[in-house]
Order: C-alpha cells, then structure tokens, then sequence
C-alpha cells in the first residue's frame, strides 16, 4: 500500500467501451479497489491483482472469495495507515478478526451497492456507483458514533475517495454483521399475513423469547420508536457536528413547494388519463386532497416570513423507507446512510444534510404502503387486509414516534404541518416511478 498503487489521471483519454482508471487504493498484496470514470458518474469496483509486470499490473474485479473485503477489515485492524493521495480511512472501533467471505443476500440498496460478509462477523459494502457530489453519509455516522447510538449496526470504518470536485464519498463501509437479518421489504409482509390469519407461528429471527407473535409485538410501534430516537440522536450536537439543526427560510419553503406541485401534477395527468393503471398508487377522488397539502407549505412560508412561525431542520437520514430498517436476533436497526446523493441537488435542499425530520417520516410512511400493495397480491390474502394493515401500522408509528418526542420534550422536531406535503409528494414519485419503469420495460 505505498503511493505508487495510486494513479490520479483525471485528464486520461476517454473511451466509450473501457472506462478509464483514474484512482487505485490497494488494500493488500494482491487486492485494491479502483475508481473509473463512468458517464457523469464514477464506478468503484474491488478487485484482485490478474498477473502482469511490477511495472504495468493487470487487474480483475474481485469476486466472493477473492479476498478484498477480507482485506479491508484487517486493513481497518492496523495501527498505522499509509497516507495515500486521493483516499482516506476512517476508522470508527477496531473490528473483530474476521476471515472467509461469502456474498451477502440483500437487496437493501439495489445495484448501488454490493455486500460481502467476512468470518460472519462483519460486513463490508462496496460502493459500486458514486457521484461528484455532497455525501452527509459518512459524517451522519460518526455523529451516531458520538452519541454511541445502538439503533444503527456498529460501523468499524470507512474508506473515502476524494471526487475531482473535492467532496469526500465512501467507497467501502464495514460494519458489525446481524446474523440471519433482513430487512423491511421482507419481513414487513409477514405482519401482513399475521394480521390476516395467514401466518400463525412467527418468524423466529428478532421475536422476543417468549414466542409472541408478530401481531403482538407491535412491531410498528417499535419501528416508530427507533426513528424517532434517530431523529433526537441526530438533532443532538455532538463533536463531529456541533451544529445538526437549523432553520429553514422562506425560499427554501417556497422552494420545496414548487417542487411538490411539479411532482403531483405529473402524476396526476398520468391518474387522469389512466386511473385504472395507477389505481394502487393514487386515484382521481384524491387528488384535491392532495393538492391542498402541498399547498400547505406556500402557507406555512407566508407564515414564516410574517415572523409567525419557523420551520426546523436536523441533520437526517435522507433515504428511510422500511428497507432500510434491518431485523435480527437483536431488535431493529437502521442501514442505508451511504445512499447515493443526487448528481445534482435542487438549490433549495438544505446544505449539510439538514432537513425536517417530516421528510423520513413521510417517506418510511408510505413505504408501508408499499408493502401493503406487494402483500395485496398474495392470491389467499383477504380482500382490502393489507390496507386495513397499513392503515393500524401508519397510526402505531404515528402514535409511538410522537410519544418518544413528548417524552423528550421535542414534539416541535417533527412539524405535522409538513407531514401531509411531503406525503402526498412521496406518493406522486411512486406514480412517477412507476410510469418511468413500465417506458423502460416497453422499449
């Protein structure tokens, strides 16, 4: 790991059929990870050395077994680390000694990302796609460190790559391993079944001792429990970022308005012309309702500039629908802060990663929603179970997140003038999506 493995060449030739390697963090002997130009993105990929000379090496992506994430969990166990241009180790906790490797089933991040388990013990996540861009990712973590928040999985470092435009974005993450976890999408249908009749026994992986079932633990409660101690830990100032709230303006409201309209009117042309198509996702009837709370924010900015109100913002998770929320043997977790930033973000989100905590909120919201429509096609699935599901598991998260801020004296964290808004915007992109992925599908 000296610095001759690295190779800056933001300038190299382009090439349409082989992206070039511009950056190589070599992580041991015969393992490294590159980073390569990819469009208007960047592909990181591990990999193994292939032969060649010392002075021309060849490489080749590494797969499972190949020995890169074994790599960098001991890389992580070092005492010192050589200074290599272009990259950083940050390590958070010195990570158990963990050998073997094996892929990871998960889809918790999609095509993003990629993840190995070493020695069942620890999990390393390859970013596979990054962008030049602000990534709060890394920072929102060693905030969560600070305040040693339980509610996340121990993170044991990461590697970070300087982007040309001078934003740092992980490249790998290690942290601890959940045995036999999975995460929402996958068990948030089987409280469906429960509530239907269908399951009768529980699944035993992160049930209480006293075999409960899953109906009666209330899982939504506890899932709105966590999110809210998410929220207070990361509203709370610590070392890492002393300042994690602020306020927003009036340009910044006016701003997330105009963007709710744009998304909720696109979407309701689609409903509109076809509301057989998109009926699972919004109907007609709907829409005036829907309309009336995106509209609630113009208001709420009038408000804010005549001194009459304020708005508050935190630093947040950014990407929390019920995916990223892991079950295992030891409760709940939540995953998913190295989500890809946008290539480029709307000038009026907030700089730092501040946002109102309404925002995950209505996002984890209607991602049960989203169960409730994959669990709806289950052929012996009663009729209208799953929404009546939905609908108790959207008041018990509702009622158990407000409980942990009065309980905290914090109920102004989560701004219910919001919550409406930024629903019925999370509901139009599903629209949006959905519309974008069938053109796909057709060509």
């Amino acid at each position: 790991m000296d610095e001759h493995t690295v190779l800056p060449s933001w300038q190299a030739p382009e090439s349409d059929d082989v992206p070039v390697v511009v950056h190589r963090y070599r992580l041991g002997l015969e393992t490294g990870v590159s980073v390569r130009s990819a469009g208007a993105a960047w592909a990181c990929t591990p990999e193994r050395s292939a032969g060649g000379t010392i002075a021309a090496e060849e490489w080749a992506e590494a797969g499972e077994g190949d020995g890169a994430a074994s790599a960098f969990v001991d890389l992580l166990r070092y005492a010192d680390l050589p200074v290599v241009p272009g990259f950083r180790v940050v390590r958070l906790a010195p990570p158990p000694e963990a050998q073997g490797e094996r892929g990871a089933d998960t889809d918790l991040a999609g095509s993003v990302h990629s993840t190995v388990v070493v020695g069942e013990r620890v999990v390393v996540t390859w970013t596979r796609r990054t962008v030049d861009a602000s990534h709060p990712g890394v920072l929102t973590l060693q905030h969560l460190a600070a305040h040693d928040f339980i509610g996340v999985p121990d993170v044991f470092g990461v590697l970070l790559w300087c982007t040309p435009g001078g934003h740092e974005v992980p490249v790998a993450v290690a942290t601890r391993y959940l045995p036999r976890s999975r995460d929402g999408w996958q068990w948030a249908p089987e409280l469906v079944e429960v509530a239907a009749g269908l399951r009768t026994t529980p699944v035993p992986v992160g049930t209480p001792a006293s075999g409960m079932d899953l109906s009666a633990v209330e899982l939504p409660a506890r899932l709105g429990r966590l999110v809210a101690k998410l929220h207070l830990a990361l509203a709370a100032p610590s070392a890492v970022v002393p300042a994690p709230t602020g306020e927003a303006d009036v340009p910044t409201l006016l701003g997330w308005h105009a963007e709710a309209c744009r998304e909720v009117e696109a979407a309701a042309r689609l409903v509109l012309a076809e509301p057989d198509r998109y009926a699972r996702y919004m109907t007609p009837g709907e829409l005036a309702e829907l309309r009336t709370a995106v509209d609630g924010i113009h208001g709420l900015a009038g408000e804010v500039e005549r001194g009459q109100s304020r708005v508050l913002l935190q630093l947040g998770h950014g990407d929390l629908h019920v995916g990223r929320v892991l079950r295992s043997t030891r409760g709940l977790s939540v995953v998913g802060f190295d989500a890809e930033p946008p290539v480029d973000p709307a000038p009026h989100r907030p700089a730092g990663g501040l946002q109102p905590a309404a925002r995950d909120v209505a996002r984890l919201l209607t991602s049960l929603a989203e169960v409730a429509r994959r669990a709806a096609r289950h052929p012996e699935l009663p009729e209208d179970s799953a929404w009546a599901w939905q609908r108790g598991a959207r008041q018990q998260v509702l009622a158990a997140y407000r409980s942990v801020l009065d309980a905290e004296g914090r109920s102004a964290l989560l701004d219910e003038r919001l919550l409406g808004a930024f629903e019925a915007e999370e509901r139009a992109r599903a629209v949006l999506e959905q519309a974008a992925a069938e053109a796909t599908d057709e060509t």
